[in-house]
């Protein structure tokens, strides 16, 4: 979920005077009870390489029943619930690692262990979003759910996870006493411990407030849009390490845009003429193809190149679905050929049938905002 739609205006502020680069956005530690971290040694599970493609598949799941995947990024993030192990092994057999996505501190009716949260741990309903409610992470039954997700994770060969939603403290939940950041820290503590014992890595999407805090505890990050809301430089630390002694980790950024494309595509999903190809973002009304592809990749700040990319971020382009359309920062356009999951996005799909990307990933306000879904002929 867009932990920025709920940043006060004063952090905001901070942010749009334009940090410099060696400080992260944080005032003092957070005070949590938490796992202590583990030994520098490397870890022994896999981690993202800090230079590294990415392709998010969230509506759908890919089809690999060719046996190939395009684009050949080595990462792909897939949705836990609905590929199957089989795809999985399919797509590590082809190259590709994953990181597989499910929601931490948000309860889904049409999941399938949706049963097993009890009624205390349950708060608001999502503006929006019928059928999914806040979590109370502070509860041990709502960790001893996540572990089960996570057990399902492990069994299905995932190599990473992506906990989403966890930035709860930022919204309006229900619970009494407030969720503060502190308990998200000391969730994802807990979350990460379980993890790693499986064998994966964790992810963090977007809690900016608390990444210095979360650091040891997290693999990588990923960052929606921080070319538009001005908070790329927050990740500075992330990916240059917040202290001595420490390695930076990677982290993956995504932009959204609208497009049109009247051209061909080859038969491995491979745009045929990507220069023709119309992209817009009404974020950036007076930016559109290639130099709204370069605002977005930060391409045009000093001393950026696409071997040396900005704050060492990875970005990648998709659209607001977050469907098989991947655009990267050298101007190539990719489509990963998907298959549909029917009940994928919830009572939604039903309704409205709109192929709508995960409700964590992209607000309905923000969708409106980006004005529906792309044009593809």
């Amino acid at each position: 979920m867009f932990a920025h739609m709920s940043l006060t205006t004063a952090l905001i502020g901070a942010v749009v005077t334009s940090l410099p680069t060696n400080d992260l956005l944080l005032s003092s530690s957070i005070a949590t009870s938490r796992i202590s971290p583990s030994s520098r040694r490397a870890p022994t599970y896999w981690t993202p390489p800090m230079k590294s493609n990415i392709q998010f598949i969230l509506t759908g799941i890919p089809d690999v029943e060719d046996n190939y995947i395009r684009p050949n990024t080595g990462i792909y993030e897939i949705d836990m619930f609905w590929t199957p192990a089989e795809t999985v092994t399919t797509m590590k057999q082809l190259g590709q690692r994953t990181i597989c996505y499910f929601s931490a501190a948000t309860a889904e009716t049409w999941r399938s262990d949706y049963k097993d949260f009890d009624k205390k741990d349950l708060g608001l309903e999502l503006p929006d979003w019928p059928g999914e409610r806040y979590l109370d992470i502070r509860r041990d039954n709502v960790l001893k759910v996540i572990k089960k997700r996570i057990d399902v994770a492990a069994n299905k060969g995932c190599d990473a996870i992506e906990p989403d939603n966890v930035d709860v403290y930022s919204n309006d939940n229900g619970f009494t006493p407030p969720i503060v950041p502190s308990d998200t820290i000391s969730y994802l503590s807990k979350i990460s411990a379980y993890a790693r014992s499986k064998g994966m890595s964790v992810g963090i999407k977007n809690c900016i407030e608390i990444l210095g805090d979360i650091f040891d505890d997290v693999d990588f990050a990923i960052s929606e849009e921080c070319v538009q809301y001005l908070n790329c430089t927050v990740y500075s630390n992330f990916t240059t390490a917040p202290r001595p002694n420490a390695i930076g980790k990677p982290v993956f950024e995504v932009e959204y845009v609208n497009y049109t494309y009247n051209g061909g595509w080859s038969d491995d999903g491979v745009a045929l003429k990507p220069s023709s190809i119309r992209t817009s973002n009404v974020n950036f009304p007076g930016l559109t193809n290639d130099k709204l592809r370069r605002k977005l990749c930060n391409l045009d700040e000093e001393g950026v190149t696409l071997d040396k990319p900005y704050l060492k971020i990875n970005t990648v382009i998709k659209t607001l679905a977050l469907d098989g359309f991947a655009m990267y920062c050298d101007g190539s356009v990719e489509r990963t050929v998907t298959k549909d999951v029917e009940g994928q996005n919830g009572p939604r799909d039903v309704d409205e049938h709109v192929g709508k990307n995960r409700r964590s990933w992209a607000r309905e306000v923000v969708w409106r905002k980006m004005g529906g879904r792309p044009v593809d002929p």
